[in-house]
């Protein structure tokens, strides 16, 4: 059964070359460029990530399952399930979602090698953020990545609230081996859960601790450009913006230090 991949304007709009200028005079103290594109890129994978988890949930009224996304050529893959040590039980599903942006549900057999090892980096991840204790006022939001060498990586972000909250601050990942068992490290930023401002059509965030934008805080500027003209980051050394330019007719970074 397919359905028409309904989300292809937010990935066309999110990569194209136009949404990603950045204005780099004037750096802040300890702002390093190349890191922060390197982190805004991340955030964009995330952001088509989590579209292509929303659409398979929505394609097939699933609710409650563990999810696990990852590209290829052909477009996204999609497993949907209940993780554990082993990684998916034997009742994943498994999704395509084609060049042509179309989801399938396959009968196909999914990498069980690969799939199993993240499932298990996943269901690792989810154990020990329980164990963190952190306050999250809607759950949490996972994303696993395959890396290029092989090795898996997990990454925890807050969920808005249902009344539309945007709540940040926790940001937790987890690197592991191949065999998405063995940490090699892990790396939390700002333990405290923290309310983003909307003030008119300005929305505001805060990295008090850091001495640029945190990838969380990228993460949700990019998330709700269009819903908000004008995004600010404050940190240590100063301000990232992400606004529209309604001349040039594109998103872009303005970094200034205090």
């Amino acid at each position: 059964m397919k359905q028409p991949y309904t989300r292809l304007l937010l990935f066309i709009f999110l990569t194209s070359p136009l949404a990603l200028l950045s204005q780099g005079f004037g750096l802040p103290t300890g702002f390093d460029l190349k890191t922060f594109e390197k982190n805004q890129d991340l955030a964009i994978w995330f952001l088509q990530y989590d579209s292509a988890v929303a659409n398979v949930a929505s394609f097939d009224h699933l609710s409650g399952k563990d999810f696990i996304a990852y590209p290829d050529k052909k477009g996204w893959k999609v497993v949907a399930g209940t993780v554990d040590s082993s990684g998916f039980k034997s009742d994943a599903g498994y999704y395509l979602i084609d060049p042509k942006k179309t989801i399938t549900s396959s009968k196909k057999k999914f990498d069980t090698l690969q799939v199993c090892a993240m499932g298990r980096a996943l269901y690792y991840s989810k154990k020990a953020i329980a164990k963190l204790a952190f306050k999250a006022p809607s759950g949490w939001d996972f994303l696993t990545k395959l890396n290029d060498d092989k090795s898996i990586t997990v990454w925890a972000f807050l969920l808005p609230d249902p009344n539309g909250s945007l709540w940040y601050g926790p940001e937790c990942a987890w690197y592991y081996m191949q065999d998405g068992i063995k940490l090699s490290t892990s790396r939390i930023v700002n333990r405290t859960p923290l309310m983003a401002d909307k003030n008119g059509t300005t929305l505001s965030l805060s990295c008090p601790t850091d001495k640029m934008p945190s990838i969380g805080a990228i993460y949700i500027a990019r998330k709700y450009m269009t819903a908000f003209p004008e995004v600010d980051i404050s940190y240590k050394t100063g301000t990232s913006t992400l606004r529209y330019n309604t001349t040039e007719k594109n998103f872009s970074w303005e970094h200034v230090g205090n």
